[in-house]
């Protein structure tokens, strides 16, 4: 599999109109076929928002370039809405930075309900773009996304989440064994989540 690093930057208007460039992570092939990236079936969105998730490991983006301490919070809106909030450090002294964002289930009326979720933080979330490939709900939890950016080339994200900020050595195992099977692993981020420099209890700077 042929690999580019920050070839292509796709130049989007997010923060509200705050222009950013954001450089993915490149891939020398279109997006896999569905089933060959399958989500978590049965998706049960109440015991997902329950709890903060911290971020172990991403493929790098570029609103994350310099971000540790990540950390995202989910909670149920009215009419089926999810609110998204994406917090990160990018120093030890720097404030706790955050940003929101909004989420629907992608197809809530199929059978069964897939792991897959519509998420933006600027405009309307239209784009099936965050799906759980797997999850145990209590531990960790596998997020991929893909666009196609034209016939030969795509741009991938990726995060392993946990639900405490380090994984229990035995869930590491499962899920590194995932992680292992769908990504380019020494292509990954490990993001730091130690005391020394994370805080989480700290107020929080909005930037939307």
């Amino acid at each position: 599999m042929k690999f580019v690093k920050f070839s292509t930057c796709l130049l989007l208007l997010v923060l509200v109109t705050i222009p950013w460039t954001i450089c993915q992570f490149i891939v020398g092939k279109p997006c896999p076929y569905p089933e060959k990236r399958p989500v978590i079936q049965n998706f049960d969105l109440d015991r997902y928002v329950d709890g903060k998730w911290y971020e172990i490991l991403r493929y790098e983006q570029h609103f994350e370039i310099g971000c540790d301490c990540n950390f995202a919070t989910y909670t149920k809106t009215p009419k089926n809405g999810i609110k998204v909030k994406n917090c990160c450090k990018r120093s030890r002294h720097a404030q706790t930075s955050c940003v929101e964002g909004s989420a629907y289930v992608s197809y809530p009326k199929a059978g069964p309900v897939e792991g897959k979720l519509n998420v933006t933080f600027s405009g309307p979330p239209d784009n099936s773009n965050y799906w759980i490939l797997a999850t145990d709900y209590e531990n960790y939890s596998i997020v991929y996304s893909c666009k196609n950016i034209s016939d030969e080339k795509s741009a991938e994200a990726a995060w392993l989440l946990s639900k405490q900020r380090t994984l229990n050595p035995i869930i590491s195992d499962e899920a590194n064994n995932l992680i292992n099977n769908y990504f380019q692993r020494d292509e990954m981020r490990i993001t730091r989540q130690d005391s020394n420099l994370c805080d989480h209890n700290q107020n929080h700077f909005h930037l939307n």
